[in-house]
């Protein structure tokens, strides 16, 4: 079963003919998806209802929770949602979920859907959406003309530099063969539901590069509103559990821009990760939605303190003292504590001095090409 998530905030935001132009797009796309198997869709209300014929194989060893039929999950997602759809007031991508053997039969509800602000019509939230969407039709457009790069900056010992736990791939874009920082518009397709389409090409990427440098540990930032047991981590799952050499070196960044409130599915998330062989990490903390209570809570490996605290403790007693206490507390959670921001060596020794024993940021310079490690 397939749902277009953000329907209902298309209509209100580009109006009635647009979202039915998606609507109708997206179906035509469920029927090609169809045509070119053994199977056929129909329409329940706004839900979309696929009959598959497939032989059901085994779960992928050392998956865990992340189940075989995600495969098929994934293969309609992206069928249905990785490309933008073209109407009358321009270029609109559609936020697909889908499930398997889980239709009960109950129809999609725009207005369930809607906030109040949305169905008073607020002129203010129209903008707001259709600017997030303009910022993720570049950025994935981006994506899909191969001029998404990385920058790598290393987490290391802050008594010696050569020792290195990993690097960071930060995602960047290259504008005028100048690797520039996106991270200004993840939110955007975090609003819009958009935002697992780029982790799962940020995740791919990554493990492509490791496999590339078999002599180097790589971490990547990913959205916590991704960290959830299915789609497309089936696919990551079972590369990772067939080529542990791999696991063994890649760390998963969870990013915390939004809120969320489901727990236990972000456990599962992270312990599913961990029994492949991956190090999980919580980024950010202190800063937006991250916090200690997420490191306490989810059991990640590696607990990364914002540098915001970092440049409060420079001039300022209490706050120094806040990072000290940060950074304890956080130790006591997990295995490893970094504290990023370190720009010189000021930074360096405040770190030290307030009990970081790994650090992150420009004083270490940050490179293009993994193979310069």
């Amino acid at each position: 079963m397939a749902l277009i998530q953000n329907l209902a905030q298309i209509e209100s935001a580009y109006g009635t003919a647009s979202a039915l132009t998606v609507r109708d797009v997206i179906y035509e796309r469920a029927r090609d998806f169809c045509s070119h198997g053994s199977g056929t869709v129909t329409r329940n209300g706004e839900q979309l209802i696929f009959l598959i014929d497939r032989a059901v194989g085994e779960p992928v060893a050392n998956a865990h929770v992340l189940r075989s039929d995600d495969s098929i999950v994934e293969a309609v997602v992206a069928a249905l949602g990785d490309a933008p759809m073209l109407t009358s007031t321009g270029l609109i991508r559609a936020a697909i979920s889908a499930s398997a053997w889980t239709c009960d039969g109950t129809s999609f509800d725009p207005e369930q859907k809607a906030s109040m602000e949305m169905r008073v019509g607020s002129r203010k939230w129209r903008a707001h959406y259709a600017r997030d969407m303009e910022i993720a039709e570049d950025l994935l457009g981006a994506m899909e003309r191969d001029e998404l790069c990385f920058r790598y900056e290393k987490v290391c010992s802050t008594t010696d530099a050569d020792s290195v736990g990993y690097w960071e791939a930060l995602l960047c874009r290259t504008e005028n063969s100048v690797p520039v920082s996106v991270g200004k518009a993840i939110p955007a397709l975090e609003r819009l539901g958009l935002v697992s389409r780029l982790d799962r090409w940020v995740v791919t990427t990554v493990i492509e590069t490791l496999r590339t440098w078999p002599d180097i540990s790589l971490g990547c930032n990913v959205s916590i509103l991704s960290a959830t047991c299915d789609g497309w981590w089936s696919t990551v799952a079972e590369t990772l559990a067939m080529e542990p050499q791999v696991a063994a070196r890649l760390v998963i960044e969870l990013t915390e821009s939004l809120p969320w409130t489901d727990i236990d599915t972000v456990k599962d998330f992270v312990l599913a990760l961990q029994k492949l062989g991956c190090r999980v990490a919580l980024d950010d903390i202190g800063a937006g939605y991250s916090s200690v209570r997420g490191v306490m809570e989810l059991g990640v490996d590696i607990a990364k303190v914002d540098g915001g605290y970092l440049r409060q403790a420079r001039s300022n007693g209490s706050a120094r003292v806040h990072l000290g206490a940060l950074i304890r507390l956080s130790g006591e959670c997990c295995s490893h504590v970094v504290v990023e921001g370190v720009e010189d060596e000021e930074d360096l020794e405040l770190s030290q001095a307030c009990g970081a024993h790994w650090v992150q940021g420009y004083l270490f310079k940050p490179i293009f090409a993994p193979g310069l490690a």
